[in-house]
């Protein structure tokens, strides 16, 4: 098991509006917090409604019940709105500005019995389909990129074992009923739909070809062919064992944390959700009764895109980061990352070793982390310097050069201290950058140890 708990980050609808149009952060804060209350209210009543069969008519039944100790407010410290009927109940708060209606951070904020209600204009739901088709696609492309690098490894085997090419790829499928030979099976299909192509080359021994979206040979854009050759293949595996047996492919863990509360809400409703999002909306189980969601908020990467939700078929899925391009493909920030891997099994540690599956530590993970962010606001850092000769007075003098206007918090959701450094003379020579780790107080040891990182630290 990896790690169970995630940076909550708000997620962010499409909006169609005015480059000028932002939320102010103070009301991102609040929207936040209102959003985290709304969560607990609702596990509240529907503990409540487990109880006593039904909702209670108001949200001061919770406290005279005993279920809570004070009827809560939004974070504009006003009441949230409430009603109910026999099978559901409307929570709302009504923004910054306490009225009904409005957009970005005066725009109501709506929970029902089945998790947060979000509602979209025509414009907006059909340039968010857009969206996500184009997102889809790519990380289908890497879905079927990924598949044909296994599918090489295999062609390369096949040659080895019987010392010729294969005429054809069905040659060098498994035929095994192990779980490994399986998972290596099921990425001979193309997840667009059709089959992948095999070419022998004088130059570069073979190439795995996948037509594209419409699965005949030639086009542009989504129609386009691309190819894996075993030049790429042994290029891959060379850098993979550069890494000393780390997986490069899964070095993102809101990857692998999205794709495990997406197995977790498969077991709970027998069933993929249609998209993350549907990750923070609950539901009802095979008796009729509320089922509470499972994630309050959806992350995103680190340059404020979303992350992709692939499915094969109605029981097979991949979740995908496409790097800060948003498109397949690249290197460094453009790096993609799919979890779970394709070809791949995660070992079983009580059946192959006879050991429990290790407790991962939270903080451990969390610890790597911090350097990573870290380093991003020092890169913002030196680019203000090089633009304006100087560091900034304040992290709040970067924000804009972040998603949403917001510097990041750390790992454990704490503000990171920076301070400037100066020399004997008081000339501003650079910065230090602090995160306090997983206490959130200055000092400690382990994962509660300071990290202290300097302005040259991106360079290094």
């Amino acid at each position: 098991m990896r790690l169970t708990a995630a940076i909550a980050i708000c997620l962010t609808l499409l909006v169609v509006s005015a480059a000028q149009d932002r939320i102010p952060r103070a009301d991102r804060a609040k929207m936040r917090e209102t959003r985290e209350t709304m969560r607990a209210l609702h596990l509240d009543l529907t503990t409540y409604h487990q109880i006593h069969g039904e909702y209670p008519e108001s949200l001061k039944d919770l406290v005279d019940n005993q279920v809570r100790e004070a009827t809560p407010k939004d974070g504009w410290e006003r009441e949230f709105s409430y009603s109910r009927d026999n099978a559901d109940f409307k929570l709302t708060s009504y923004g910054a500005d306490g009225k009904a209606g409005g957009k970005l951070g005066a725009g109501d904020i709506v929970w029902t019995a089945t998790g947060e209600f979000r509602e979209m204009t025509e414009d907006e739901k059909a340039e968010r389909e857009r969206k996500l088709a184009e997102q889809r696609f790519e990380a289908t492309k890497l879905l079927a990129r990924r598949r044909m690098v296994v599918i090489a490894s295999e062609v390369v085997n096949h040659r080895r074992d019987e010392g010729s090419w294969p005429k054809e790829l069905a040659a060098c499928i498994p035929d095994g009923t192990e779980e490994a030979d399986l998972a290596v099976a099921a990425c001979f299909a193309d997840p667009f739909g059709h089959e992948f192509g095999l070419r022998l080359l004088p130059s570069e021994n073979f190439a795995i070809v996948c037509w594209g979206e419409d699965g005949a040979e030639g086009g542009t854009e989504r129609d386009g062919d691309f190819v894996v050759t075993e030049r790429e293949v042994r290029k891959i595996y060379n850098d993979y064992n550069d890494y000393w047996g780390y997986n490069p492919y899964t070095n993102d863990w809101q990857v692998e944390n999205l794709a495990n509360d997406v197995k977790r809400y498969q077991e709970r409703f027998g069933r993929l959700p249609e998209q993350l999002t549907d990750l923070t909306q609950g539901g009802r189980g095979a008796d009729g009764q509320p089922v509470p969601a499972i994630r309050n908020s959806i992350p995103q990467d680190r340059w404020g895109n979303d992350f992709v939700l692939i499915k094969p078929s109605d029981s097979e899925f991949y979740v995908a980061g496409l790097g800060k391009d948003r498109i397949e493909g690249g290197v460094k920030d453009n790096a993609d990352v799919i979890y779970p891997e394709p070809g791949h099994v995660e070992e079983n540690y009580e059946e192959d070793w006879g050991m429990p599956i290790p407790e991962q530590d939270d903080d451990e993970v969390l610890y790597e982390i911090a350097p990573e962010l870290m380093n991003d606001i020092i890169s913002k850092a030196n680019e203000y310097h090089a633009a304006n000769g100087g560091y900034p007075a304040s992290l709040a003098d970067i924000a804009d050069k972040f998603p949403n206007d917001a510097v990041p918090l750390d790992p454990w959701e704490n503000n990171f201290v920076y301070a400037l450094t100066a020399d004997a003379d008081d000339k501003v020579i650079g910065f230090t950058l602090t995160c306090y780790g997983s206490d959130g107080a200055e000092g400690g040891e382990s994962w509660a140890a300071d990290i202290v990182l300097n302005q040259a630290y991106e360079q290094q």
